[in-house]
C-alpha cells in the first residue's frame, strides 16, 4: 500500500461523512479500497493510521464473508443494472442497529451500474442515514450517478500512480489519469457545450432527442438529459441569485447564464423534463418504444 493511498484512508476514516464516493479505474482498484475502508470501520482494534488489524474476531469475520454488520450490494450476473428491489431489500439492515461492531457499512459496488429507481431509492436513505451507519460506494463513471445522489456523497478520486494498494503496480502510460470525471455536457471544452445550448433552445420535444443522441450513445440519453437539466437549474439559479455553487458544472453554467436568455432556458427545461419522466418511468422498454412513447 502507498503511504498516500494509507493517508486518504486515514482522512477518510477521520472523515465526519456518513456517505463516501470512491472513483478510479482498474489501476485504482476503487472496489479492494473500498473494502480496505470498510473493514478499517469494523475493526475491533484499529491500528496506527486507522488500518484494521486483521486479527480481531471483527476482522476474522470479514474475511470469512460472515461480517454481520456489513451488506455489501452489486450487480447481480443475470442482470445489467443493480435493481431496485436489491436497495429496498437492504432496508432492513439499513435501519437496525449493529450486532459486533460501532458501524454497520453498507458497501455498493460499481454504483454506476444503479439503475435510476434504485438510485432514488437509495436518495432517501442517504439524505438521512442512521448515525451509525456508512455508506461507502465506488464507481469508474462517477458521471453515470444522477447529480442528486452525487451532492450527497463526499466524492474522494482515486490516483492510480499514488493510491495504489500495489505499490509496484503503475500506469505505465496506458491511462489517461488527467480525464476529466464528468461528460462532456459538464465543461465548455472548445466551445462545444455553449453552442449545444445554443442550438438546444430552438428546438422541442423529440428534436432534443433526435439532436442529442448518436446510435453508438443510445443508452447514455437519460444520463445527458439528467445533467443537462441539473446546468440549466444553476444557470437559472445564478441569474437570480448571482451564486455560484461548488458543483462540476457551476463555470459553463455561468457561461451559459450569461450568453443565453434566462426564458430559453426555462422553456428548454420544461421540454426536457417530460422526456426524463417518460424516459424513467419505461425503464424496462427497449429505446425504440421508450421514445416512441414520448407524448408532446
Amino acid at each position: 500500500m502507498t503511504k498516500d493511498l494509507e493517508n486518504l484512508i486515514n482522512l477518510i476514516f477521520m472523515s465526519s461523512a456518513s456517505s463516501v464516493l470512491l472513483s478510479g479505474n482498474f489501476i485504482s482498484q476503487p472496489e479492494k479500497i473500498a473494502l480496505h475502508v470498510a473493514q478499517s470501520f469494523l475493526c475491533k482494534d484499529i491500528k496506527k493510521n486507522n488500518l484494521f488489524c486483521n486479527d480481531c474476531h471483527s476482522c476474522n469475520l470479514f474475511s470469512a464473508n460472515s461480517h454481520p454488520d456489513i451488506k455489501v450490494i452489486e450487480r447481480s450476473k443475470d442482470r445489467t443494472q443493480i435493481q431496485i428491489k436489491q436497495i429496498r431489500d437492504a432496508s432492513d439492515f439499513i435501519y437496525s442497529t449493529p450486532l459486533i461492531a460501532d458501524k454497520k457499512i453498507v458497501l455498493i459496488l460499481r454504483a454506476d451500474e444503479l439503475n435510476f429507481f434504485a438510485q432514488d431509492t437509495l436518495l432517501k436513505s442517504l439524505e438521512e442515514p442512521p448515525e451509525n451507519l456508512k455508506f461507502i460506494l465506488t464507481t469508474s463513471l462517477p458521471y453515470r450517478l444522477k447529480p442528486t445522489v452525487l451532492s450527497r456523497l463526499t466524492h474522494y478520486k482515486l490516483n492510480p500512480e499514488t493510491h495504489s494498494l500495489n505499490s509496484d503496480l503503475n500506469n505505465a502510460g496506458f491511462i489517461d489519469i488527467n480525464k476529466n470525471d464528468y461528460p462532456e455536457e459538464c465543461w465548455n471544452k472548445e466551445e462545444k457545450v455553449m453552442r449545444l445550448f445554443e442550438d438546444l433552445v430552438s428546438l422541442k420535444g423529440k428534436e432534443i432527442i433526435n439532436f442529442l443522441i448518436k446510435d453508438k450513445d443510445k443508452d447514455n440519453l437519460l444520463i445527458k438529459l439528467n445533467w443537462l437539466s441539473k446546468i440549466i437549474e444553476e444557470s437559472v439559479l445564478i441569474h437570480f441569485t448571482e451564486t455560484l455553487s461548488d458543483t462540476p458544472f457551476a463555470q459553463i453554467s455561468k457561461e451559459i447564464k450569461n450568453t443565453l436568455e434566462t426564458d430559453s432556458l426555462i422553456y428548454l427545461y420544461d421540454e426536457i423534463l417530460p422526456v426524463i419522466n417518460s424516459l424513467q418511468s419505461n425503464e424496462n422498454l427497449n429505446y425504440d418504444f421508450q421514445t416512441a412513447a414520448i407524448s408532446y
